[in-house]
């Protein structure tokens, strides 16, 4: 599996540094016409070449921030202070902070990218019928380049709001003006139909690329975020090709032996590998850093801890708790429960047990190489329960959250026993409440359920005060108060750094509360 990985980074930072795309005045900004098509896209590596730097900032993203924001701002996770999470956490933040402009930086050198690939369709065209490359080979480039552009404006718009749209290399280092977010959506829209119309399916393309199934279940994410839910129903139809794991195998969602297994429909490949010590911090994309501190981060650190509000979400009997979750005063765990606290380089529970290193008997360490999962089809499963629910298709809702109950071996949804555990679904609104549990449980920590909070307007209601217990008030009751004001903290400020140096956007264009 790590030679899978290791693709996505032949000639790729030689490419990339070429066409680096922010306004940051603290990294490099170069001309994308400084690689001259000219003289490129002669020979299939080179297509290639040109796709897999589009694919080179998601490691950039997800070595940190892209897990921090999304996590840290949810009712998931307590920060223990760190200055990477804290801040978060409390919804103490402003446009001056560097991750806050290294995310936005990443995902516009990562659309920079994919223009450079959709921008040279003619001559990719033209060029086949004499290179070593078909017109198959131009459209599955295109197809991924348009997904990840469509991916990369998805982390923008749920972050930022409304950001600049630059569709084609000529607008890469130029000052661009603020679209509305449902210019950004649209726009998100149209890319993904052409994927899917021009990506390959599962199983006919290497493993790690973008494929026709993962095409259409992002499509279907946006279109449920946009409540077009006969959209999102259509899109969802058309992702075949993968299953759900036994439970005996749950933990390859997560593991690094497990990677790519048949639940897993798009992952950002890691393989472990460090360069210099400079390079695993820079998260510039340049060298050898094919690390993620995610393990570190969650297990050994503990920077990030389980909120006591998602362990109670929890059945008892739930199997999928221990899998997730590592809860101080359980005698072992891990495979073939080798592992007791403190585990190897880790703090004491409760700590995340997902995406550690744990699962293959590694210690915990800041080189993790464990991919992550962008989209699982347990989560599109899920999404497809909320679209019925939402078209009045109640019993097909119902249908879709037991296919994850049956997975997880858990009594079924419109049992007796599930009436009993408070989960009678009955009306709708009890089996939108069905929906908010299993997605709490069956994705947490895994960056949805900020995000679904925002999409269910209960945003105010979970994250203004939500209980745990590292935060007693002094009658002894759970309660953590945070700074959450949802007319605000819906999404972050447009970085400073952005303000200062793209004259199309000013002050007055920064997002209400910042």
């Amino acid at each position: 599996m790590k030679s899978i990985k290791n693709y996505f980074m032949n000639g790729l930072v030689l490419l990339f540094a070429l066409f680096q795309t922010s306004c940051d005045d603290d990294v490099p900004v170069e001309n994308t016409n400084a690689l001259n098509p000219e003289i490129f896209f002669e020979s299939l590596s080179q297509v290639e070449a040109a796709v897999n730097a589009s694919y080179n900032q998601f490691q950039i993203l997800y070595q940190r921030v892209g897990y921090v924001f999304p996590d840290a701002m949810s009712d998931e996770v307590v920060s223990s202070g760190d200055p990477n999470f804290a801040p978060y956490n409390r919804f103490e933040f402003n446009a001056t902070l560097d991750n806050i402009a290294l995310y936005w930086t990443s995902c516009f050198n990562g659309v920079g990218a994919c223009n450079f690939v959709i921008s040279n369709e003619e001559r990719m065209r033209n060029n086949s019928t004499s290179a070593n490359y078909t017109q198959g080979d131009v459209d599955n480039a295109l197809g991924q380049a348009y997904y990840l552009r469509a991916l990369y404006y998805y982390h923008l718009v749920k972050r930022f709001g409304g950001v600049p749209l630059k569709l084609t290399v000529e607008t890469a280092t130029e000052d661009t003006a603020r679209a509305t977010e449902a210019e950004v959506y649209e726009q998100m829209i149209a890319d993904l139909i052409l994927s899917t119309q021009l990506t390959l399916p599962k199983g006919t393309t290497e493993v790690g690329r973008v494929t026709k199934e993962a095409a259409y279940a992002l499509l279907g994410k946006v279109y449920l975020h946009r409540q077009m839910y006969t959209e999102a129903k259509q899109a969802f139809s058309n992702v075949d090709n993968h299953s759900l794991l036994p439970i005996e195998n749950y933990r390859d969602n997560f593991s690094e032996t497990g990677e790519h297994n048949d639940e897993s429909m798009f992952e950002i490949g890691y393989n472990g590998e460090v360069g210099t010590e400079a390079e695993r911090w820079s998260q510039t994309g340049i060298g050898t850093s094919e690390v993620t501190f995610h393990s570190q981060d969650y297990t050994g650190w503990a920077n990030a801890r389980p909120s006591a509000k998602v362990i109670a979400e929890f059945e008892d009997d739930d199997p999928r708790l221990e899998q997730a979750i590592l809860i101080d005063g359980d005698n072992s765990y891990g495979p073939g429960e080798a592992f007791q606290f403190p585990c190897p380089g880790c703090v004491g529970g409760p700590v995340w047990y997902k995406f550690s290193q744990l699962y293959d008997e590694q210690d915990v360490s800041e080189n993790s190489g464990v991919n992550v999962r962008i989209m699982r089809y347990a989560d599109v499963i899920l999404m497809q329960a909320e679209v019925e629910l939402n078209l009045n298709n109640n019993q097909g809702a119902i249908d879709f959250l037991n296919q994850i109950r049956d997975r997880a071996e858990m009594p079924r949804y419109g049992t007796a026993t599930m009436d009993a555990r408070g989960f009678p679904v009955n009306t709708s609104e009890q089996i939108f409440n069905a929906i908010v549990h299993e997605r709490f449980v069956e994705l947490s920590g895994e960056q949805q359920r900020f995000d679904d909070l925002v999409r269910w307007n209960l945003d105010d209601q979970e994250l203004s005060i939500f209980p745990d217990a590292n935060f007693n008030n002094a009658d002894g009751s759970l309660r953590l108060i945070r700074n959450y004001d949802p007319n605000v903290h819906r999404v972050m400020p447009i970085p400073q750094n952005e303000l200062d140096s793209n004259t199309a956007i000013g002050e007055g264009d920064q997002n209400p509360g910042y």
